[in-house]
């Protein structure tokens, strides 16, 4: 463990230790049991404001962002627990002494609805993942058209022997293919794998000898094609 994790933790158990000796020396007055109870919801409030310290919430490595579309509803339920908590204890230790078994059944409730809200977080963050790699496969698709298309332009380059007109399609294809979206639409993809299929045997072609030139022109007037119909389609 470095430093950086050591120094953090070190404030924890130090803060938690101030915690109990605090409840020890100023709650002489309180039963044992209702010591007990209030140290508990006391360490549960001070580790919810402290363990974004030692486990950070937010990992900036994480591409999807995930649990920065649930923090929102954690930090709510969170500071609802809390105030509510100090507020119980407050309001039951002070002005409304209620027995024990009553405090640990309001305490267990409010930890209930703290738990709903961390699992509501929990269930957000993993929709939020969901919808990342969705997204990500649905860009994947149209990278990979690019990429393939890329190969078949690289190719040309190192040939003498392509006609210009041939070149010109590739070209304008490959220059089309920035004004497409990322879809989720079933149609969509298929149109996506019928070019990248297509223009793969175009490249295929190139290494033939000699080149079957209506072969390629056929292969890259259907990508034209697929890709104008690929063009009218959006996400559902």
């Amino acid at each position: 463990m470095n430093s950086k994790k050591i120094f953090p933790f070190f404030i924890l158990i130090f803060g938690e230790a101030l915690i109990i000796v605090s409840f020890l020396y100023f709650g002489k007055n309180l039963s044992t049991d209702l010591l007990v109870l209030n140290t508990i919801v006391s360490s549960i409030i001070y580790s919810l404001y402290f363990i974004d310290i030692i486990i950070p919430w937010i990992d900036f490595n994480d591409k999807s962002h995930k649990t920065i579309g649930s923090i929102g509803i954690r930090w709510v339920f969170t500071f609802i627990y809390m105030i509510l908590a100090i507020g119980v204890m407050i309001f039951f230790n002070t002005y409304k002494p209620l027995h024990i078994t009553l405090q640990l059944i309001v305490h267990s409730g409010l930890f209930f609805f703290l738990l709903l809200g961390l699992s509501m977080a929990v269930s957000a963050s993993g929709k939020v993942k969901e919808i990342y790699i969705e997204e990500k496969q649905n860009r994947d698709h149209i990278d990979e058209m690019k990429k393939i298309t890329k190969e078949v332009q690289l190719k040309f380059d190192q040939m003498t022997n392509i006609p210009d007109d041939i070149i010109s399609k590739v070209n304008e294809l490959q220059e089309s293919l920035r004004y497409i979206s990322p879809t989720n639409n079933v149609e969509a993809i298929e149109l996506e794998s019928k070019y990248v299929n297509q223009m793969r045997i175009v490249s295929n072609c190139l290494i033939e000898n000699p080149l079957d030139f209506d072969k390629i022109i056929e292969n890259i007037n259907n990508c034209k094609r697929n890709y104008k119909e690929r063009k009218q389609i959006f996400s559902n």
